[in-house]
């Protein structure tokens, strides 16, 4: 992940993000409390604790960026630790949680080497790994970035990934159809750009590497790892737009993704955007 360009992309997102600048980051609601986990979210974490939450538990939130699930992770109990490759996220992350009257931890740490004997402190003392939604494109060793996950985790703890599908990454464009981005892993991709996908307008440019990886490599790289599936669910519909703009928001308020036309020029059936993966850490 820690190409300089990357690390140069996410210092500034966490520079601008949640500075009224963005629709996406609604600081504010989060200080007064009037946030929680999206329903996504939360059953990823319900999946992960048979329903039992996360109090009590020890947490390791992965590339936590400025740390708004750490916060609400922290709110319902647990001992979050925030582990993330950009110093500015990092620190933006504890002036919000002091504002918001929790106490959590914050490790400065590309993701691909939490297993490394550097980061030895933190290994074996976390019940849940947790990491949401814009992770696995950022990852060049997804081998290393599970075994990071697996090196955190106690035995019997799990990881919760929640992430874009692969299939939604591939879609550049909707109407007209471009597929740009391959299904599964095939080296770096760069691109250059501007903006952030919480407000496509910001001045900001960047340069940047992808990379993508399938559902099926996702799951080797977890069982690799010593990390045994317990859950996979591919997500129709989500209550935001992850997409980019390449959902629709339909009548009943949540986002899907539908490519052409169905029977008889009906609606095209929806096609996964997100999933969930779950999996735990044997006991010895």
């Amino acid at each position: 992940m820690s190409t300089s360009g990357n690390l140069e992309h996410w210092e500034s997102l966490a520079t601008f993000h949640g500075t009224g600048r963005d629709a996406y980051y609604d600081l504010p609601a989060l200080i007064r409390g009037d946030t929680a986990l999206r329903g996504l979210e939360r059953a990823a974490v319900d999946a992960a604790t048979a329903g039992a939450g996360v109090g009590g538990l020890d947490v390791a939130h992965v590339q936590s960026h400025i740390g708004i699930d750490t916060i609400l992770l922290a709110r319902e109990g647990a001992q979050v630790t925030a582990f993330d490759f950009s110093p500015t996220a990092l620190q933006r992350l504890q002036e919000l949680a002091r504002d918001c009257g929790v106490t959590v931890a914050t490790v400065e740490a590309d993701s691909q080497e939490i297993g490394s004997p550097e980061f030895a402190a933190w290994h074996g003392r976390f019940d849940l790994v947790y990491a949401t939604v814009g992770v696995i494109t950022w990852i060049a060793d997804l081998a290393a970035w599970m075994r990071g996950a697996a090196s955190l985790l106690r035995p019997g703890g799990s990881l919760v990934l929640l992430d874009l599908h692969p299939l939604l990454c591939t879609i550049d464009s909707r109407d007209p159809l471009i597929l740009d981005f391959p299904y599964s892993n095939d080296g770096a991709r760069h691109f250059e750009g501007s903006g952030s996908y919480a407000n496509r307008e910001a001045d900001l440019t960047w340069a940047i590497d992808q990379y993508a990886w399938s559902l099926g490599e996702i799951v080797t790289a977890a069982v690799g790892a010593g990390l045994p599936v317990t859950r996979l669910t591919e997500h129709l519909e989500t209550s935001f737009d992850s997409g980019g703009g390449r959902l629709t928001q339909e009548a009943d308020g949540l986002f899907r993704l539908r490519l052409g036309t169905g029977a008889e020029g009906g609606p095209a059936e929806p096609l996964p955007i997100l999933f969930t993966l779950v999996a735990r850490k044997p006991l010895p």
